[in-house]
């Protein structure tokens, strides 16, 4: 009986990595993304995976490896945030909006229904009011009604005012910067960019005459917080007035003595 000869089996191929075909994914969360692909063996896999883990700007946002015995894959995520005109998703497109609204007192002397009456003689109502005087026979029926409120120790009034509010979640690689033009400025509403189904009913809120109409924007100086180790929120708000001063910010209030 003969000896059976072992049979030699060889594997011929590249042992470089291989760079298959990208593909595209959308959702509305991350919207597009990119996905670049790696195929080779499991050394190679493993080697390309600790190279990119390890870069400070690896050109993926997360990566996915795939060890199957000798041979191994590597998926690496781009969310495409950059905003450019390639493809990737702009910051309107990467946005989270917010509308706030907030309740505050102000003195009751401050409500748009006492503007015509000057400051001296809102502190002469004021003083009249706390000692019981009699106001003087030139007093308006303004100055009367603030004497009313001032007599009843109603001295402040409720008003709510509506912040809105946008977050962009953008990576290290964004083109997308924070943007600090015109802050601490009042910003027409159009400019904001506030999506359809919301400026609707930012076009007319109630003011504290009880009556309703347009306000005024106040552009906010934009924060940036890390949420991870290469991606960035930008927050972004405007803070919402019946009236902001003119002489500040550029709103339409004009007091009575400008």
């Amino acid at each position: 009986m003969g000896v059976a000869n072992p049979t030699y089996h060889t594997v011929k191929g590249s042992s470089d990595i291989i760079r298959l075909t990208d593909k595209r994914s959308w959702n509305p969360t991350d919207g597009i993304q990119t996905f670049k692909r790696w195929q080779g063996t499991a050394d190679v896999i493993t080697a390309k995976f600790n190279e990119l883990s390890a870069a400070d700007a690896p050109g993926v946002d997360n990566l996915e490896e795939d060890i199957d015995g000798k041979g191994g894959r590597l998926l690496g995520r781009v969310i495409e945030d950059s905003g450019g005109a390639d493809g990737g998703n702009t910051e309107a497109l990467n946005a989270v909006w917010e509308v706030i609204a907030q309740d505050v007192y102000k003195p009751i002397e401050t409500h748009s229904y006492f503007d015509g009456i000057t400051a001296e003689r809102k502190r002469y109502v004021e003083k009249a009011a706390r000692d019981a005087d009699a106001l003087d026979a030139a007093a308006s029926d303004a100055e009367k009604i603030l004497y009313t409120y001032y007599s009843a120790q109603m001295l402040d009034y409720i008003l709510t005012q509506f912040i809105i509010r946008k977050s962009t979640v953008v990576s290290t690689r964004s083109a997308i910067t924070a943007s600090y033009t015109s802050t601490n400025r009042v910003v027409a509403l159009a400019s904001i960019g506030v999506p359809s189904a919301l400026i609707g009913s930012l076009t007319s809120l109630p003011k504290g005459d009880g009556t309703s109409g347009a306000w005024e924007w106040l552009k906010k100086a934009p924060q940036v917080l890390q949420i991870s180790k290469r991606a960035f929120q930008i927050r972004y708000e405007w803070h919402g007035a019946e009236r902001w001063s003119l002489r500040f910010y550029g709103g339409t209030w004009v007091p009575l003595y400008e």
